[in-house]
């Protein structure tokens, strides 16, 4: 319905009732005029009522509070005290009490006398329904609509410091957002009586960014509207080498969404042919950086940081891991799907590898029931639990069951949670088979373990006597590694001293 199509007699008796509305009944008589207007366009009686005679409810609920005009202050003989006088509206306030002003008054009563004002008075408090101006008692002060109305006023004015104009316009803001003429007429091109939008008023400072139900009195000018630098790629390049930014990104060089969703196919299949980490870590770093600058954050964007994320760890690159887990957290946080249970499993691997107690501490008490319960978390959680207590055995038994890709972060603690084990280990048997030590520790063979004893210098075994030959100038004969025997008093000292090798941890690609 247009702006030109509305009666004039309706528009006068909205911009009356708008001019009547004051900061506290504003809502009030917004929301009614909504529902009146609305109903009388669904009933086709827009131009067939008599508008005139249409009276709010909102408005006669105003009309009965300030028609009451407080009495003037009275002396109290006896203690000789004055009882504080009620505030009185501006059109009211005058330089001396007049008592024909009160006596006189239409709203106290018409022109009536000082002897029916004493019965009325004395009448009121025999009912117990008047209410007394003395002074107020620490349990009870009143105070007057017109003084609610006028704080109501003045925080309104600290509320918005930038309003200005006259008081109708200021106040219910003026009839044509209504009607969608004059000047909201341009911006609103005309909301009408459209069913959903009936009283909506246009966002501040937007630039003609969408409808809210709430009125926005002002912008902060210091904050920047990223809606407004928000940019739509135009190329059609599947391939681009990543390349930092140090200048307003070009739209010509940004991969639009269904251009980004060929490429991840492209690399995906990529991946899986040749397992070039390198061209794999430009590729999605660029994809990365095209999702960012068009502030892109759905499906799509969790499947790339998660993909690269899983790439990334099996690369042993913690560094590019992390950035991805960190993004995944906060996309996760905003209801994305994904795979939130998983990576969280990740995370709990991650900070047992960096050794980060508070955030462990902290992400352990924010754990639901239903995280707790997921295979991968469960399985992250034994392994908190097996290094806590110095259970080596369970740890490197959860080692060898690791779900998904939890064992690709256990690779970059697994050796100092090993010479940690081999220092219990020496400090409790005399000796050990280099077999049981394979096993115990998970290490794939026996030649691993002795290459491991070697470089923590604790490849200490002992000689047995059927291996001491006759002739004391004859060769020694190695001993096959299955048959060797760890000499665990004399490698304790090696084993302790291999611990201090793994105090520092290399955080790489910390950004949490």
């Amino acid at each position: 319905m247009s702006s030109s199509a509305w009666p004039p007699e309706l528009k006068s008796w909205v911009q009356q009732c708008l001019s009547k509305a004051t900061a506290s009944n504003k809502d009030a008589v917004n929301a009614e005029l909504k529902q009146i207007l609305f109903k009388a366009h669904a009933d086709g009686t827009i131009k067939t009522t008599d508008w005139s005679k249409v009276e709010l409810n909102a408005l006669k609920a105003q009309t009965q509070r300030t028609t009451h005009v407080p009495l003037p202050p009275r002396i109290n003989i006896t203690t000789t005290s004055f009882s504080p006088p009620q505030p009185t509206p501006p059109a009211q306030a005058s330089t001396s009490f007049n008592p024909s002003t009160y006596l006189s008054s239409p709203a106290a009563g018409g022109s009536g006398t000082s002897t029916t004002s004493e019965k009325k008075k004395k009448k009121k408090k025999n009912d117990g329904t008047a209410k007394s101006s003395s002074f107020p008692t620490p349990y009870h002060f009143t105070s007057s609509a017109e003084e609610q109305e006028a704080l109501a006023r003045r925080a309104a004015r600290f509320q918005k410091p930038a309003a200005s104009g006259s008081g109708s316009s200021s106040i219910a803001g003026g009839v044509d957002r209504w009607f969608g003429g004059g000047e909201a007429d341009e911006s609103l091109n005309g909301l009408g009586m459209v069913p959903g939008q009936v009283g909506k008023r246009k966002m501040r400072g937007k630039n003609g960014l969408g409808y809210t139900g709430e009125e926005v009195m002002e912008v902060d000018p210091n904050v920047i509207d990223w809606d407004k630098h928000t940019i739509r790629g135009t190329s059609t390049k599947l391939e681009k080498s990543y390349l930092r930014l140090t200048s307003e990104p070009n739209p010509a060089d940004v991969r639009p969404l269904h251009i980004l969703q060929q490429t991840l196919q492209l690399l995906k299949r990529k991946w899986k042919d040749n397992h070039n980490y390198a061209y794999a870590l430009d590729q999605f770093k660029s994809m990365r950086q095209d999702l960012t600058v068009q502030r892109i954050k759905n499906d799509f964007t969790v499947e790339v940081y998660e993909i690269h994320a899983r790439i990334a760890l099996e690369a042993k690159d913690l560094g590019e891991y992390n950035q991805c887990q960190t993004m995944l957290r906060q996309l996760y946080e905003l209801g994305i799907k994904g795979h939130p249970q998983e990576f969280l499993s990740y995370r709990i691997m991650y900070l047992l590898h960096t050794r980060n107690r508070s955030d462990m501490a902290t992400l352990l008490a924010q754990l639901t029931q239903t995280e707790k319960s997921d295979p991968g978390v469960k399985h992250a959680l034994d392994v908190h639990a097996a290094l806590a207590t110095s259970n080596y055995v369970r740890f490197f038994r959860l080692f060898t069951t690791a779900p998904n890709m939890s064992g690709y972060i256990m690779d970059h603690f697994v050796e100092r949670e090993r010479i940690a084990a081999l220092a219990i280990m020496s400090k409790g048997y005399m000796t050990l088979t280099l077999t049981y030590i394979t096993t115990t520790l998970a290490f794939d063979s026996e030649e691993e373990t002795d290459t491991f004893l070697q470089a923590h210098d604790a490849a200490i075994y002992v000689q047995p006597a059927s291996a001491q030959p006759n002739n004391p100038w004859k060769s020694i004969k190695p001993i096959p590694l299955h048959e060797r025997i760890w000499d665990c008093r004399k490698a304790h000292a090696a084993c302790a001293a291999g611990i201090s090798k793994y105090r520092v941890v290399d955080l790489k690609g910390q950004v949490d």
